[in-house]
């Protein structure tokens, strides 16, 4: 899938978070690369597509790496939990639990829209 329906998706899925909440975002400068990789994989972790696109999966490497050398899980999990919040459609847990294994790596990371990230 191209960059622009990926970002059309994600604009679409972003669209539904409140204003309060987009606005928020502007306030995690150490998110951003979270904010520029993440979304690639939303498409298929709330249901729109049956297998994530290879640039999700780069993606995730990227995320991976960042999460062992550079921001930490910690972050990360809080940086996608503040992507996602309140966002319509949801992610679903069967994808979330699939990602690692269609992308053929692991999640140093935790992924959801309702999580602890302290844990």
């Amino acid at each position: 899938m191209t960059r622009p329906i990926v970002f059309l998706i994600f604009l679409l899925v972003v669209s539904r978070l409140d204003m309060s909440h987009q606005s928020n975002l502007a306030q995690y400068p150490v998110c951003e690369p979270v904010f520029e990789y993440f979304p690639d994989c939303l498409a298929f972790l709330v249901g729109f597509y049956s297998v994530p696109t290879k640039i999700c999966c780069r993606h995730v490497e990227k995320l991976n790496k960042l999460a062992k050398h550079g921001l930490g899980p910690r972050t990360i999990c809080f940086c996608i939990q503040a992507s996602v919040k309140g966002t319509q459609p949801r992610l679903l847990a069967s994808r979330i639990n699939s990602l690692p294994i269609m992308c053929h790596t692991h999640l140093s990371f935790p992924i959801s829209d309702s999580m602890d990230c302290n844990k």
